[in-house]
């Protein structure tokens, strides 16, 4: 966002256009002492009426484009502040000339601003869970990152930090479904950059809240490490406790909007699984080997089981498995690839 989201008066926005105070007042249908009250005035948007403002955009152009870089800009310079002020610096350039949606880069901002002031509130939890799905994934992602115009700080240690410091606190709140996806969201984006939240996976009892919480801490440090050794114990765990199997069979549908996010982790009986299929065809031509062994050994079969057409995409999901399994150095990944490209032709 440049110079569009600067304060303009009505006259300014239409200047241009050569349109008038009555050209205005007879294109959007509006009395003209409404549109001389608002003429001049650089805080017109405060002061219009929602319908009055409809009436506006519909007819004169450069209002609607004019309406939304000013809010954003607003925000954006509001949330600015609010993190300078809390000792983090953004990276104008980094957020403007992203390919995330602007609105999305700054729900994360607040997110961040939410994290360092270490609020461990009901309100916390409920905000951080919604960035559950790939877009607002993408936009914490770039919040956390250590990237140099692609992190939307310039410096985010004490992002990481608040957010460790956080998460044990949030993790003895109350059982609460946006408490649970809040710690996944936290520990997954920490230990995707930072390898800093501890990974054991001997966890004493197998719930939801620990079997979501491991899930996040493990899909961000093989994307971070990429410890095959990691991907083939979370398999393992998953073998062996079925809320681990449910939980992980449940992550990627939400994830990708296949299904309706739950608060008791269920997937309807029949579901497609159409975006999931090109998140995971995306993932594998993407990741490391490490986290390719995990979609091959781990989630790709329970995917199936789901949906047996895998959202329509098998020949696709074939392909890009035997390409990726050729690139794969250990002889493991290879040979788990191979078997499920046999399991899949033998499906077609």
């Amino acid at each position: 966002m440049a110079a569009d989201g600067e304060p303009k008066s009505l006259s300014e926005i239409t200047r241009e256009m050569g349109l008038n105070m009555s050209d205005v007042a007879a294109f959007s249908g509006l009395d003209e002492s409404t549109v001389f009250r608002l003429w001049d005035n650089t805080e017109w948007l405060d002061r219009v009426s929602g319908r009055s403002l409809q009436s506006l955009m519909s007819s004169v152009p450069g209002i609607a484009e004019y309406s939304m870089a000013h809010a954003i800009r607003k925000r954006r310079d509001a949330l600015v502040a609010d993190l300078h002020g809390e000792g983090l610096e953004v990276d104008l350039h980094a957020l403007e000339n992203s390919t995330v949606p602007q609105q999305h880069l700054l729900n994360a901002l607040e997110a961040g601003l939410h994290i360092v002031r270490g609020e461990a509130t009901q309100k916390t939890s409920s905000f951080i869970a919604r960035f559950w799905g790939r877009d607002q994934d993408r936009a914490l992602e770039a919040l956390y990152s250590l990237d140099a115009g692609h992190g939307l700080l310039n410096d985010p240690h004490r992002l990481f930090e608040s957010s460790i410091d956080l998460a044990p606190r949030l993790n003895r709140k109350t059982y609460s479904f946006h408490s649970i996806l809040a710690l996944n969201i936290l520990t997954h984006q920490v230990s995707k950059v930072t390898g800093e939240i501890d990974t054991d996976l001997g966890f004493e009892v197998p719930g939801r809240q620990t079997a979501f919480m491991m899930r996040g801490v493990v899909m961000g440090s093989l994307i971070s490490s990429g410890d095959v050794d990691l991907a083939e114990r979370y398999r393992r765990e998953l073998d062996a406790t079925p809320v681990y199997a449910a939980l992980e069979e449940w992550s990627f549908p939400t994830y990708s909007r296949d299904g309706r996010i739950s608060s008791d982790f269920t997937l309807p009986s029949s579901l497609s699984l159409r975006n999931t299929a090109r998140e995971v065809l995306r993932e594998i031509t993407t990741y490391n080997d490490a986290y390719v062994y995990y979609l091959v050994s781990t989630y790709i079969p329970l995917a199936l089981k789901r949906d047996r057409t895998f959202g329509g995409k098998i020949n696709e999901l074939i392909l890009a498995l035997e390409l990726r399994g050729t690139e794969c150095r250990d002889k493991k990944i290879r040979t788990c690839c191979d078997e499920l490209v046999r399991r899949l032709k033998g499906m077609v």
